[in-house]
């Protein structure tokens, strides 16, 4: 990340603005391409590497930060290609800003405002990224999501932080972000959040409340239909005993729909770190509710309960009947780091499809100026026609500059 101090003079000419200086201009920027094969479904698709079985994007961004004297803003930019690898290298992208024939986007992913509304509570308002249990920003794919969001953020109460957030609009309905904010989130939601941390202990407290989420179509619900609303809580605490640091984790979500059903969700995790290497156990259960316990703006793509993996991720550990597993170790060998994980998950209403172990061995290795990331994934499922179609095997590459 690079920092650049403007001028007064700077500031007025190029930026329309004289009434003071902009201070703490920080640029940062990223060059990435994202790639990845399967072997899935071969006898049909095709072998792995061919272009049938993979699937990529190169993504540039440009990033800036900084603020006016008590008011901050923050912006990025984002250009979207194939570069040229359609219909040789691979058949498929990763977003809905490119297409197959070639043709690219730039959009812009973040512009917001920051400033002070109340004593020690700031705004900040417009595109942005968010982190909350039940809807926030996907980093995994070649572009994040992002939302159009109001959020108030409160420290009057030692070691207490508080939140009220609105969401408005999003940029994905799916896992495929469709680049521009323009798309309605529901109804439009409403979040409110008490985060607490002093002395080893830390709690967090969400509760949501999301407005006609039958208006985009989304099936939450079997025939859900516009007009039904949803509320959810979450609630996460942990502290650290000897050397282990524990955490659990607790959902509840429900709908005003006719006949709900509520959803409930328990899962806890433990690790420690020996010799280097950190050891990680957690486990997880879904009641056979309504709702799943996910990310509501991307169909459930991820979820944050502890079980998941990368593809057994939300829309598996996070759905109604869902009982997880998940054992990980990771640390470094030489410069390399190594991470090795197993989930396992079996859903209790006899869906085999859902069934499903799978294994990761996740890479990391920085040469010279690029940031490399590679993972190999093994999927099983119970479920002959499943493992036909979706078993196998699955090699991802993601490759970065940062600056």
């Amino acid at each position: 990340m690079k920092k650049i101090i403007v001028s007064v003079a700077v500031a007025a000419i190029a930026l329309s603005t004289t009434a003071s200086a902009l201070e703490d201009i920080k640029v940062n920027g990223q060059a990435k391409v994202w790639y990845e094969t399967d072997n899935a479904n071969s006898s049909v698709n095709g072998e792995m590497f061919d272009n049938t079985q993979s699937s990529a994007e190169v993504v540039f961004k440009l990033g800036m930060t900084g603020k006016q004297g008590d008011v901050g803003f923050g912006t990025s930019i984002y250009q979207t290609s194939t570069m040229g690898l359609e219909g040789t290298l691979v058949g498929a992208t990763r977003t809905n800003t490119t297409n197959l024939q070639g043709d690219g986007e730039m959009f812009v992913g973040e512009a917001y405002i920051t400033a002070p509304i109340a004593p020690k509570t700031v705004l900040k308002f417009g595109k942005q990224e968010l982190d909350t249990p039940l809807a926030f920003t996907e980093r995994w794919n070649a572009v994040p999501n992002t939302f159009n969001a109001a959020v108030a953020i409160n420290s009057s109460v030692d070691n207490v932080t508080l939140i009220g957030a609105y969401v408005g609009q999003d940029s994905s309905a799916s896992w495929k972000v469709d680049g521009e904010v323009d798309q309605q989130y529901f109804g439009g939601a409403f979040a409110l959040a008490a985060l607490y941390s002093a002395d080893g202990v830390g709690a967090n407290f969400w509760a949501y409340h999301i407005n006609n989420v039958g208006s985009t179509g989304l099936a939450w619900l079997t025939g859900g239909a516009s007009g039904v609303s949803v509320d959810a809580a979450w609630v996460d605490a942990g502290m650290k005993v000897a050397d282990i640091n524990l955490k659990g984790y607790g959902a509840f979500v429900t709908h005003d729909g006719s006949g709900a059903k509520e959803t409930t969700a328990l899962a806890a995790s433990a690790d420690m770190d020996v010799q280097g290497w950190n050891l990680f156990a957690a486990v997880s259960g879904v009641s056979t509710g309504d709702l799943p316990v996910a990310n509501t703006a991307t169909n459930f793509k991820k979820t944050k309960l502890p079980t998941a993996g990368v593809y057994t991720d939300g829309q598996y550990v996070g759905q109604p009947g869902a009982t997880a597993i998940k054992i990980k170790a990771a640390g470094k060998v030489a410069d390399t780091g190594v991470a090795l994980q197993v989930v396992n998950n079996e859903d209790r209403n006899n869906n085999d499809a859902k069934d499903t172990t799978e294994i990761d061995l996740i890479l990391s290795q920085k040469v010279g100026v690029v940031d490399l990331k590679g993972i190999i994934m093994h999927r099983m499922f119970a479920d002959s026609a499943t493992e036909d179609a979706a078993g196998g095997q699955h090699v991802r590459v993601i490759a970065s500059i940062n600056f």
